[in-house]
């Protein structure tokens, strides 16, 4: 088995072997499982002592955008977590589907990672995880919880209802949310914690990004086999710029522009681009 980037989907052949480039249909599903298998860690393993004697001193303006992902990041996981359900629902292949409550694993773990930075290192108020969720939304943007608690709940309930097309809820959850929204937010905090700051903190955010980086890469491997419309395509690419920009001044700039490019590239080293430029 060849080499896989799950950033892009694409599975890397040897140059001059002539193998094609992506995975046989009849195996992405294993694939995926023993990538995932590969990347298992424990929540509560990571140590967040140091972090938390470390937050209050913490210069003012960098407390602050790093509460705006960290509580964006408490809503947005609890969203995703419970929202991927109707995915593996509508596979009619086992295994596939079996590789979507891999990711809803995934997501649960995260969701109890960001749950205990809100707790312990934020200090964010709340007894139960539910009060520390509501907590973390007065600190969210706007814009995080209509994507996450808005229109992703409203795009799940349409393809449950069989109202909506797998690829479209593709496009919204593996592309736009993990692939833009949380790509941008993830790479902003390791981007600011690269001076060992938060140490536990970096060790878990890291550990989430290659989790999300083959989730990203199922999404499109499964876009590669939907072959979606040119509206879903054209859709994708026009949100890039405004899901990239949600968090205002909390993700710096050239981490914005470097996220909303990437659409555009998967979508072009998937082929799918000929969908996208079709007359």
């Amino acid at each position: 088995m060849y080499g896989f980037d799950p950033a892009t989907g694409r599975s890397m052949a040897p140059r001059g072997t002539g193998k094609s480039p992506l995975l046989p249909h009849s195996r992405w599903p294993s694939f995926f499982s023993k990538v995932v298998a590969r990347l298992q860690w424990d929540v509560n393993a990571i140590d967040l002592s140091e972090d938390a004697r470390a937050w209050p001193g913490l210069p003012d303006e960098r407390r602050r955008r790093l509460t705006t992902l960290f509580a964006g990041f408490r809503v947005a996981e609890d969203a995703v977590s419970e929202q991927i359900s109707p995915f593996a629902d509508f596979m009619t292949d086992s295994l596939q589907a079996w590789v979507f409550y891999l990711q809803q694993r995934d997501e649960n773990r995260h969701k109890l990672f960001f749950d205990r930075i809100a707790a312990e290192v934020l200090g964010l108020p709340g007894a139960t995880p539910d009060e520390r969720r509501a907590a973390a939304r007065a600190d969210a943007p706007a814009a995080v919880l209509e994507l996450f608690e808005e229109r992703l709940p409203a795009l799940s309930a349409e393809l449950a209802a069989g109202r909506a097309k797998l690829e479209e809820g593709i496009a919204l959850y593996h592309m736009v949310l993990e692939g833009i929204v949380l790509s941008a937010a993830q790479q902003a905090v390791l981007a600011d914690l690269a001076d060992g700051a938060l140490p536990g903190v970096r060790e878990g955010v890291e550990r989430v990004e290659l989790d999300e980086r083959w989730h990203i890469g199922w999404g499109l491997r499964c876009l590669i086999e939907l072959q979606p419309s040119r509206d879903v395509i054209d859709d994708l690419v026009a949100q890039a710029e405004a899901a990239s920009a949600v968090w205002g001044d909390a993700v710096p700039p050239e981490i914005r522009e470097r996220i909303a490019s990437m659409p555009g590239r998967r979508i072009s080293v998937a082929k799918l681009i000929d969908v996208h430029t079709a007359a």
